[in-house]
């Protein structure tokens, strides 16, 4: 191996193990309460070498925004293409959301609620214009597989009125998860957000069983 191609590998290992520090930092402690010093130390990087990777906690935290869209979006991928009506895709939609906010706390809390416990009303009003739009399109990515799915279920909808739908179920699905994730009630409650959603969006292919059903 050449050395150049070494110090690419051994920079590539830096990166990941500052952003994994600095992902269960935030998680653990907030956004304010987490500084570069602690991620640098963590990570077990001198601090200049932190910020050779990242200039300051907005770039980590856009950093970190942005695998958890991309991991998001390919999990919604996924589920999208499975077969079946579209109402079965969306279904399977639903659990796969419900199903990250288990399996990837720490990413999904970035996405959603860490800026925003702490009063700072969402990365759109914290970072720079071109980490901002850059998180934009990822958001948007993740939404789009989504209206892709409602618009096979609903040839008529126009495209403004399917953005809309898709926002809605994006902010009913993650507040569902916010209000009743630490909660004994957490899988009735989204269980039933879920039947919910479905009647209202294919009211004619209601189907009485819940989540638990496998597609026929």
């Amino acid at each position: 191996m050449s050395t150049a191609r070494r110090r690419e590998r051994e920079a590539g290992k830096r990166r990941k193990a500052i952003l994994t520090a600095a992902r269960r930092l935030f998680w653990k402690q907030g956004y304010e309460r987490t500084s570069m010093p602690q991620i640098a130390a963590a990570a077990e990087v001198a601090a200049g070498t932190l910020y050779l990777y990242f200039p300051g906690k907005e770039a980590l935290y856009s950093a970190l925004l942005a695998e958890g869209y991309e991991r998001l979006e390919g999990a919604l991928a996924g589920a999208s293409g499975r077969g079946g009506t579209p109402r079965d895709r969306a279904k399977a939609m639903i659990d796969t959301f419900f199903e990250f906010a288990r399996r990837s706390p720490e990413y999904f809390d970035i996405i959603f609620f860490l800026l925003q416990r702490e009063g700072k009303g969402g990365w759109q009003g914290k970072f720079l214009p071109q980490q901002v739009e850059g998180l934009e399109e990822h958001m948007q990515a993740c939404k789009r597989v989504a209206a892709r799915i409602l618009a096979e279920g609903d040839r008529g909808v126009d495209e403004r009125r399917l953005g809309i739908r898709v926002d809605a179920i994006w902010s009913l699905l993650s507040g569902a998860i916010f209000y009743f994730k630490e909660t004994d009630s957490y899988d009735e409650v989204t269980e039933e957000a879920e039947r919910i959603l479905l009647r209202g969006l294919f009211p004619d292919e209601v189907s009485p069983v819940g989540r638990k059903e496998s597609s026929q």
